[in-house]
C-alpha cells in the first residue's frame, strides 16, 4: 500500500470515527446537500417512470397499480442516486443527465426484488403501506368478492407477475439509454449482460442463502459464521450497489473498459458501501421505529433472520440468555414484549456494537478508493453518502 493510500485510510478512519462519535447539528447541515440531491433524484426517477411508454402496457388495472405501488411511495432512491453520482464524478453534469434512464432501470430492478422478497418473507408493510401481495389480496376481497383463501392466492400471483413486469421494464429502461440518450450501444449491451448474469445470479444466490439460513437451527453455530453472513449480505445488497457504481462510472467516462482504474475505484467503493448499508439496515430493523422505516419492527426476529447481530449475541450469551433468544427467534407469533426483550439482549451482548463496528470498517475501507477520483461536487456527495450511512435514521 502506498504512503498516499495509507494517509487516505488514516484520514478516512478519522472521518468515520467523527461521524460515529461527534454527529451534531453541523454535520446534519452538511448532509442537507446529500438529502437535496436524493430528493431531486427521486423526483427525476418518478417523472421518467410515469412518462414512460411502458406504462401503456401495464394491464389490467391491478398490474398498473401494483407496478407503481412502491414507486409512488416516498423513498430515498439510493441506488439510482449512486449511479448518477458516479456518472457525474467521471463525466460531469451532461453525462449524469444522459444516465437517467439507466438510473431508472436500477430502481426498477431493485423494486422487483423488493416485491418478491416481501412475498418470500410474508411481510405486510413496505414504505409505510401494504406490500403488493397484501394489497392485492385485500382488493380481491373488496372489489371482486373473492373468498379469503382465493384472495390470498390472487395476491401472491399478482405480486409475482408484478415483479416480473418490473424486471422486464428495468431492461427496457437501459435500452432507452442507447435509443434515447445516445449512450454507446455496445456499453449498454455489456451492462445488460452483466446485470442479467453476474448481478442477478449473485442476488438470487444471496436470497436463497438468506432463506436457508433462516430455516437453520442455531442451537449450534458450527454451520454459520460471521464471514458467511456478511457474504450473504453482500450478495443480496452489495452486488446491486456495486453495479450501480460501475454502470454510472462507465456511462460517465463513456468507456466499455470495466477494468479502467477510475471505474474500478468507484465500483469497489460502491460495493463496500453496499455491505455497510445492509449491516446498518439490520441495526435499524432492531433499534428503529416503524413510522420512519415503513416496515414492521421485529420482523427479522420473527422470521429468524441470521444476521451478524444474532451470531455475535449468541456467541456471547450465557445458557439462559441463549435459551431465551432461541425460543423467540423465528417465532412468527412472538409478542412485542418478547421481541423487545431479545432486542435488548442483542444490545447487551454486543450484537449491535459488533455490527456497527463492521459497518464502520467497510466504510473506512471504501473511502480511500475515491482517492483515484478528481475532486468535484459528485465526489463530495459520494463521501457524504458513505459517511451518513453509519448514522442514518431514514
Amino acid at each position: 500500500m502506498t504512503s498516499r493510500i495509507k494517509k487516505a485510510v488514516a484520514k478516512s478512519k478519522l472521518f468515520v470515527s467523527e461521524e460515529l462519535e461527534n454527529y451534531d447539528k453541523g454535520r446534519a447541515m452538511q448532509n442537507n446537500e446529500l438529502f437535496q440531491y436524493l430528493s431531486n433524484t427521486e423526483k427525476q426517477i418518478h417523472s421518467v417512470l410515469k412518462s414512460s411508454h411502458v406504462r401503456a402496457y401495464l394491464k389490467p388495472e391491478d398490474i398498473l397499480e401494483s407496478v407503481f405501488s412502491y414507486i409512488d411511495r416516498p423513498a430515498k432512491r439510493l441506488r439510482p442516486s449512486v449511479l448518477l453520482m458516479a456518472a457525474g464524478a467521471l463525466g460531469g453534469p451532461d453525462r449524469e443527465e444522459l444516465a437517467l434512464p439507466a438510473a431508472a432501470g436500477v430502481e426498477l430492478f431493485h423494486t422487483w426484488t423488493l416485491v418478491h422478497d416481501d412475498l418470500i418473507d410474508n411481510d405486510t408493510l413496505r414504505r409505510g403501506g401494504p406490500t403488493v401481495h397484501e394489497a392485492m389480496c385485500t382488493a380481491a376481497q373488496n372489489k371482486q368478492s373473492i373468498t379469503t383463501n382465493l384472495a390470498t392466492e390472487y395476491g401472491r400471483d399478482v405480486a409475482i407477475l408484478t415483479g416480473d413486469m418490473q424486471h422486464g421494464w428495468a431492461i427496457t429502461s437501459f435500452v432507452d439509454c442507447a435509443l434515447e440518450s445516445g449512450i454507446n450501444s455496445t456499453l449498454i449491451l455489456k451492462l445488460i449482460k452483466h446485470l442479467q448474469s453476474y448481478v442477478l445470479g449473485n442476488l438470487i444466490f444471496g436470497e436463497v442463502l438468506d432463506v436457508r439460513y433462516g430455516m437453520q437451527d442455531l442451537t449450534e453455530l458450527k454451520d454459520i459464521d460471521e464471514n458467511k453472513i456478511v457474504e450473504m449480505l453482500w450478495l443480496k445488497t452489495g452486488v446491486l450497489y456495486k453495479f450501480a457504481g460501475m454502470a454510472g462510472a462507465l456511462i460517465g467516462k463513456d468507456t466499455c473498459n470495466f477494468e479502467d482504474d477510475e471505474v474500478q475505484a468507484i465500483t469497489q467503493f460502491a460495493s463496500k458501501c453496499g455491505t455497510a448499508f445492509q449491516l446498518q439496515d439490520d441495526i435499524l430493523g432492531i433499534l428503529g421505529d416503524e413510522a420512519s422505516l415503513g416496515k414492521p419492527i421485529g420482523s427479522d426476529i420473527r422470521e429468524g433472520k441470521k444476521t451478524v447481530i444474532v451470531y455475535e449475541s449468541l456467541k456471547n450469551a450465557n445458557e439462559s440468555q441463549r435459551k431465551m433468544i432461541l425460543s423467540i427467534l423465528g417465532n412468527r407469533l412472538a409478542t412485542t414484549d418478547q421481541v423487545q426483550a431479545v432486542s435488548e439482549l442483542f444490545y447487551e451482548l454486543n450484537g449491535i456494537g459488533r455490527t456497527r463496528d463492521l459497518a464502520a470498517k467497510y466504510i473506512s475501507d471504501a473511502i480511500p478508493y475515491l482517492n483515484e477520483i478528481s475532486d468535484s461536487r459528485y465526489k463530495r456527495l459520494l463521501l457524504l453518502w458513505a459517511n451518513y450511512m453509519l448514522d442514518r435514521k431514514f
